[in-house]
């Protein structure tokens, strides 16, 4: 047995110092590009290619060779783009010519969008260690591949405003909450680990969106997560933890309200009347079977339903552009759930040891922003952003009571590295106080505690630290930092220190 763990942590080692070794590599041949100040925004981009570099067009096979790069226009516009959830947000959806290891194909993936048919492969690896703290000391890797195709029926067949998203994914690793910092994986510091593995496809997500009146009006009916477009910010994806990346996980872990990579039938619009707001509603259905191991089980089997409602502002101030997003909503989910502390006779379960109370509906509501405070240069996210989100679950059977979260972003602040970019997030999250009561309870009574804790749990932090560098077209490496407070949300493993990485590498 101790020969296959040596082995496996040999392997992970190598991994690990492979991807550090070729990214070191790649960020030293990578070009380097010069851009304008706003003022002078128009202006083209120079170029200075390093000498015999990799991605050197004489080098590369002749499919493989563009021409056409993308404009400073793009550049401007996309931003980050970082995001490992590929197209799940039209902020990233289009992604700029050359950050795609392919290329164009020789002009092929051109041709095919401008005839309206997009695709998106991506490959995301998110590998941490434990250094200090927790209950060991270890390395996990996790992976997740993005698969998808993005349809414009105008383009195709003259349907104006009427477009077709579908994505999967692939994934498999190991979870180092539970491996190495705690007995529970209540906080998530892979993003990417979940499920979703051991299924060569999973469906994420499959739907119609047709838009109308000059898009004042937005519809997507289909397969898809409930809180793919709620309480979602693709900002938050500049750190790893699932808690920031990419919405409030306490208030959405084991709840209805799903997220990646599971999916719901479902139904949504979004209403845009200017001034730079917006509100949108959903229906979900709660179904037992969530789409089954692949994400393809269609069947209706509702246990009821879960309606999302959101509205928002979105205003751009000043001469500089600084750009905002403000947002309140919440969730209410209709299905029937067991209250883990009261029977069903108003008494303490482990007194009465009656079944729990049945929790006929139950829900969450938040409020998030973020606001660019300084801008160092024309890109889409080039300053100083700050972020910021607070929500508060209304229910007795879910198992987190709030969340508090408060990040400050800043890209583009060297002017040849506009799209790197560095970012703190703090977030507290605070378990379910009838959780915390019935675990109390059961260290009296000298039972073993509910979620398997060796303490009764009241709340965790998680401070988290990340560069985000595009070494060379396609691919991107963002070290990592995380300090996780009590890692069971209690005190009896240390506080623990998690260091790694993730890899992009976009095609």
């Amino acid at each position: 047995m101790k020969t296959i763990f040596a082995s496996k942590a040999a392997f992970m080692l190598l991994l690990t110092v492979l991807h550090i070794s070729f990214a070191s590599w790649a960020f030293a041949q990578a070009p380097s590009a010069e851009y304008e100040t706003a003022s002078r925004r128009t202006e083209t981009v120079t170029v200075k290619p390093a000498s015999k570099s990799f991605w050197d067009e004489s080098r590369l096979p002749a499919f493989l060779q563009d021409n056409v790069s993308a404009s400073p226009r793009q550049k401007e516009q996309s931003g980050m783009a970082a995001s490992p959830l590929g197209s799940a947000w039209p902020e990233v959806r289009i992604v700029p010519k050359d950050d795609r290891i392919l290329g164009t194909l020789g002009g092929l993936r051109t041709k095919m969008e401008q005839h309206g048919l997009a695709f998106t492969l991506t490959y995301l690896t998110e590998t941490l260690g434990d250094v200090a703290g927790g209950r060991k000391r270890g390395v996990t890797y996790t992976h997740q591949v993005v698969m998808g195709t993005d349809l414009d029926f105008e383009k195709m067949l003259g349907w104006k405003g009427t477009s077709f998203h579908m994505l999967g994914i692939q994934r498999a690793g190991r979870n180092i909450a539970t491996d190495y910092m705690g007995v529970t994986p209540l906080t998530q510091p892979q993003e990417d680990y979940g499920a979703g593995g051991n299924v060569l496809y999973k469906l994420v997500y499959m739907y119609m969106e047709q838009s109308l009146f000059g898009k004042k009006l937005v519809i997507d009916f289909g397969r898809m997560p409930a809180n793919m477009k709620f309480g979602t910010s693709y900002l938050g994806c500049y750190a790893l933890n699932m808690i920031t990346c990419a919405h409030p996980s306490g208030l959405s872990n084991v709840t209805k309200w799903r997220s990646w990579p599971f999916s719901q039938w479902g139904i949504m619009a979004r209403v845009n009347p200017g001034d730079h707001l917006y509100a949108q509603a959903g229906f979900y259905e709660v179904s037992p079977t969530e789409g089954g191991r692949a994400g393809f089980n269609f069947s209706f089997a509702q246990n009821g339903f879960v309606i999302p409602v959101e509205l928002g502002w979105e205003p751009v101030f000043g001469r500089n552009k600084l750009s905002g997003h403000y947002k309140i909503g919440g969730y209410i989910d209709t299905s029937n759930h067991p209250d883990p502390f009261t029977s069903t006779d108003g008494s303490p379960k482990l007194v009465s040891h009656l079944p729990g109370k049945t929790e006929r509906q139950r829900g969450a509501w938040y409020i998030g922003a973020d606001q660019m405070v300084y801008r160092y240069g024309p890109a889409a996210n080039q300053g100083i952003l700050l972020y910021g989100l607070a929500g508060w679950n209304m229910g007795v059977s879910l198992p987190n009571q709030s969340q508090y979260t408060l990040g400050i972003i800043s890209q583009g602040m060297f002017p040849g590295r506009i799209t790197d970019a560095i970012s703190f997030f703090w977030t507290r999250q605070t378990v379910n106080r009838k959780i915390t009561r019935q675990q109390e309870m059961q260290a009296d009574m000298g039972l073993p505690l509910l979620n398997g804790v060796a303490a009764p749990q009241s709340d965790f932090q998680v401070l988290e630290l990340t560069y985000t560098a595009f070494i060379a077209r396609g691919i991107k490496l963002l070290p990592d930092l995380q300090y996780i407070i009590n890692p069971d949300a209690n005190k009896v493993y240390p506080n623990a220190l998690l260091a790694g990485f993730r890899f992009v590498a976009q095609f």
